[in-house]
């Protein structure tokens, strides 16, 4: 892959790989890094990347694998993934940005309860717009299991959410 094809096929990645790598570290500068030392090591490996059959699959595995790396290596606290969501959403009007950032954040409040794999799945699928496929080559996992984990993430939420809407607790 040239410098023409890698601009092409890779750079268009990059703020889906950024999305993801901040939903699993939680920390602006962090996510930058992980994203730009991926970026390096595809560049570095460009000559390879024409062998492999999901170039995007296998980016975001890279960077998931990264962020856990991270995350394992420094053993930081996550903080509030609200101040990047702000910063993304501040294009909308007032109280649409609002009503979005409060069902974000109930969102993610209810991720935590998640398993690992479910918020994973869930992360993939529903906030950043993978398909079954495409989920099951970054992770691994089988078909089956990427569809019951996606049920089960999906049911415990839409339950828990319901509850907040309905009971305003």
């Amino acid at each position: 892959m040239n410098a023409q094809d890698f601009k092409k096929h890779i750079l268009p990645l990059q703020d889906k790989m950024y999305r993801y790598a901040l939903s699993i570290v939680f920390d602006n500068d962090l996510a930058n890094d992980i994203v730009q030392e991926v970026l390096m090591k595809l560049w570095d490996r460009r000559e390879q990347l024409s062998e492999i059959n999901n170039v995007e699959a296998w980016c975001i595995r890279m960077i998931r694998n990264k962020s856990l790396d991270k995350l394992k290596l420094a053993n930081r606290r996550n903080v509030d993934l609200q101040q990047a969501e702000q910063k993304q959403a501040s294009m909308l009007a007032p109280d649409r940005l609002l009503e979005e950032n409060d069902l974000l954040n109930s969102i993610y409040d209810l991720m935590k309860d998640l398993s690992e794999q479910q918020r994973e799945i869930f992360r993939l699928r529903d906030l950043l717009g993978y398909s079954n496929r495409e989920i099951k080559e970054i992770t691994g996992l089988s078909d089956g299991q990427v569809k019951v984990n996606l049920y089960r993430a999906r049911q415990k939420i839409k339950q828990k959410l319901g509850k907040l809407i309905n009971y305003g607790l």
